[in-house]
């Protein structure tokens, strides 16, 4: 049975019609404004020592582009005509990303959980020590992961043409060397966080991974071209 209201069904129409630009930019403000709201709070209820702005900015920037770049690319592309190629070929992309960050890596514990409160974005820290994986969890960077896979995802399940592959493999390798730097960085505690922030060359690896959005964003312009 159908319990949809005229106002609801306008609704949903209204967000399908809207330009792709418009939904990631409002996505996006509201993203910014819970990770904000989240960190003034921890800031207020902890009153944590910063020595620099740095750990606060970091996953502000990663997460919102990310989800703007997500939902721009995703409202763009509406074709998934290739969708078991896009799901395989996201998988690999985004398994990889989190083998070469450090999130994920072969198990050699019994089944063992810690959670570690810290900064939002960068905390909750989860360490999960199991036989047949590890997950050292900053959730930050697995959300920037995450987001990129989907991308892919959607990119490839549209069609995969020869150029927006050779896109995609540039945006692969950016960011995959940005994993690298950051690896030891994943399975750090937070009482090291930020002291790490300073040498792991996070400034670098945020200006890579803009790139690599801003690659993968071009390339849905050409699927759509």
């Amino acid at each position: 049975m159908n319990t949809s209201t005229p106002q609801s069904t306008a609704v949903r129409t209204r967000l399908r019609e809207a330009p792709p630009l418009g939904v990631a930019v409002v996505s996006g403000a509201i993203v910014l404004l819970v990770q904000v709201t989240a960190i003034f709070a921890y800031l207020d209820i902890q009153q944590p020592t910063l020595t620099s702005f740095g750990p606060m900015v970091y996953p502000v920037v990663w997460i919102t582009a990310g989800i703007v770049a997500a939902v721009w690319v995703g409202r763009t592309v509406d074709s998934r005509r290739q969708r078991g190629l896009g799901v395989a070929v996201g998988g690999v992309y985004t398994v990889t990303l989190l083998w070469l960050s450090g999130i994920l890596s072969a198990g050699s514990g019994t089944g063992t959980l810690m959670v570690q409160s810290t900064l939002p974005g960068w905390g909750p820290i989860v360490h999960y020590h199991g036989s047949l994986a590890h997950l050292s969890i900053v959730p930050f960077e697995l959300i920037a992961y995450l987001t990129l896979g989907y991308i892919v995802y959607v990119l490839v399940a549209d069609s995969g043409g020869s150029v927006r592959a050779a896109v995609l493999g540039f945006g692969s390798c950016v960011s995959c060397t940005a994993s690298a730097l950051l690896a030891a960085a994943g399975a750090v505690g937070s009482t090291q966080l930020y002291s790490v922030v300073a040498t792991a060359g996070y400034d670098t690896a945020t200006v890579v991974l803009l790139i690599t959005y801003g690659l993968l964003v071009r390339a849905s312009h050409q699927a759509t071209a």
